[in-house]
């Protein structure tokens, strides 16, 4: 079995830690090692302040961490006439893009993967280069949905990581992908463990979420 590059090796152990819950520590070196060259400070993706973005446009919602600060971008097109949907963590610059659209009637997760690759950019090859951790969800409901953390090469010295999830439906595909860039591993694998949760919580909006509540009675 081919050996992972050393920094995808330091992220996936970083990974396992919380997404496994494990307590361990690794072992300890033989001998002290020089201190890492410090790096500049940046804005962290907080584990708090979750909240429920949604899309009436493409049906779907999720719950995302500091949601008030996932914004769309000013030149979105009016949500009936999107086909796609578009946030930006403005604080990091992570962006989620989310794409739904019509397919065979047989799901076909195979198919669904290679369409988005067609309809969009920002689904990358996924290999034995770049694969990280993947896993199975059934989320959103009625969807078999595979979910892959990618680490590739960013800008300069920066590290650069993506939560791809691609859904197979009753007649429909799924795409949704987490894009995040920032200088540390630690960091990176906490807004991967973050984006990860995020995307494989993945909701449809039922009848009950399009129709507006009533509003109480002005006295």
């Amino acid at each position: 079995m081919r050996a992972l590059p050393q920094p995808r090796l330091r992220l996936c152990w970083l990974l396992l830690l919380g997404l496994a819950g494990c307590g361990s520590s690794p072992p300890a070196a033989s001998a002290p090692r020089a201190p890492a060259p410090a790096t500049p400070a940046e804005p962290s993706l907080g584990k708090d302040g979750w909240g429920v973005l949604r899309s009436q446009a493409l049906g779907v919602k999720l719950a995302l961490p500091e949601a008030r600060a996932w914004l769309e971008p000013p030149s979105a097109a009016p949500d009936a006439a999107r086909s796609s949907w578009e946030l930006r963590h403005e604080p990091t610059g992570s962006k989620l893009v989310v794409r739904r659209w019509r397919a065979s009637r047989v799901p076909q997760l195979d198919a669904c993967e290679r369409e988005a690759r067609q309809r969009s950019s920002e689904v990358p090859e996924i290999d034995e280069t770049n694969l990280v951790a993947s896993r199975n969800v059934r989320a959103p409901e009625g969807f078999s949905t595979h979910l892959s953390i990618l680490s590739l090469p960013g800008a300069g010295a920066r590290l650069r990581g993506l939560v791809v999830a691609i859904g197979a439906g009753v007649g429909e595909c799924l795409a949704a992908v987490a894009s995040t860039e920032c200088n540390g591993e630690e960091e990176l694998a906490e807004r991967l463990r973050l984006l990860d949760t995020a995307l494989g919580h993945l909701h449809l909006i039922h009848v009950e979420d399009r129709v507006p509540q009533p509003q109480p009675a002005q006295p």
